[in-house]
């Protein structure tokens, strides 16, 4: 992800290459000035999720699309997470829209459009993929602003939310699949890597309950009404269903690596009545699966 940051970067004036230096940092995604875009992006199938589709299940070890080809949905993907980062920092107005970001807003999104126009080798395409998923990321931040400041939710709402505003993720992978004749297995890992960006949300929402509270106000546990282990404890059945999916689609590398995260994530016990914690992140992952 660095390496295309720098790529895309490296003709831009040097004002905006310096200030773009530090853009990681300025977005509070690490806590060093020099820090790394891959510093916050640490999972690897969110690093490369296009990589992780494009094997051929039929001929283990060949490629469904050239090398070239996988090379640009790699970058159309690396480009769509540098967006969207700045995209939900803006939303959330943890950064001032100041002119510096909102240059390289533009710059990330027209980059993202030139390489899933080259991937695909079809800018029509490309621009249809792109608008899709711009709607569903405004769809999911215009929810979430409403779901805060009316300060209730009910988890089906947070599922939906999530996933609208978190579908650009996948948009490079989902093309591949597609532009390679197997819309199939495009609408199965789709659905799959939307109840993992769910689980990793659920995750992250109950550990930012103390920062929530002090910016927002409020946090996602409190909205809705459930205790923070019960979106800990979520995960294990969130994993469970987002496996069986990738499985369906024949997605052999995805599901070797979810199937590693979800061992991790499965120990993790937090703060609370065990019991309690169970039964409620069963229900609230149960609820999910329906809409997801």
């Amino acid at each position: 992800m660095d390496a295309t940051y720098r790529r895309i970067t490296q003709h831009l004036p040097a004002p905006l290459r310096q200030y773009g230096g530090t853009l990681p940092y300025r977005l509070g995604l690490t806590r060093w000035k020099d820090g790394c875009w891959e510093d916050f992006w640490v999972l690897d199938i969110n690093r490369d999720l296009p990589g992780y589709v494009a094997e051929n299940p039929d001929r283990p070890g060949h490629l469904l699309v050239p090398r070239e080809a996988l090379a640009h949905y790699r970058a159309a993907h690396h480009c769509a997470a540098i967006h969207g980062l700045i995209a939900d920092r803006l939303v959330d107005r943890q950064v001032a829209p100041d002119v510096g970001i909102l240059v390289y807003r533009g710059v990330f999104l027209r980059s993202w459009e030139h390489e899933l126009a080259a991937a695909l080798d079809d800018r029509r395409l490309a621009r249809q993929a792109l608008a899709q998923a711009l709607v569903s990321l405004r769809r999911g931040t215009a929810l979430e602003l409403k779901t805060i400041a009316l300060r209730r939710m009910d988890v089906a709402t947070y599922a939906v939310q999530t996933r609208e505003k978190l579908r650009w993720g996948g948009t490079a992978a989902v093309c591949l699949l597609r532009h390679a004749g197997q819309p199939e297995r495009a609408a199965l890992l789709e659905r799959s890597y939307d109840r993992f960006c769910f689980a990793l949300q659920c995750l992250d929402d109950a550990l930012d309950c103390e920062e929530d509270e002090r910016t927002r106000g409020t946090s996602i546990p409190a909205v809705l009404g459930l205790p923070e282990g019960a979106l800990v404890r979520a995960l294990p059945f969130l994993m469970q269903s987002a496996i069986a999916l990738a499985e369906q689609a024949r997605l052999v590398r995805l599901c070797t690596w979810m199937r590693g995260f979800a061992r991790l994530v499965g120990g993790i016990q937090p703060d609370g009545v065990p019991s309690h914690n169970e039964e409620a992140g069963r229900r609230l992952a149960t609820i999910a699966e329906e809409v997801l």
